[in-house]
């Protein structure tokens, strides 16, 4: 493998690991007000 297919795996791995956290955290998110109300209320 060159260097410019690591370096372009490189620069595409933090948008990746960006959607991925946003993707998770998006999905989570209702799963998480939901403990919330249920220990609030």
């Amino acid at each position: 493998m060159a260097h410019h297919d690591d370096f372009r795996d490189d620069s595409g791995l933090p948008s990746l690991l960006l959607g991925l956290v946003v993707l998770v955290g998006m999905s989570a998110l209702p799963a998480t007000i939901g403990w919330v109300q249920v220990f609030t209320g």
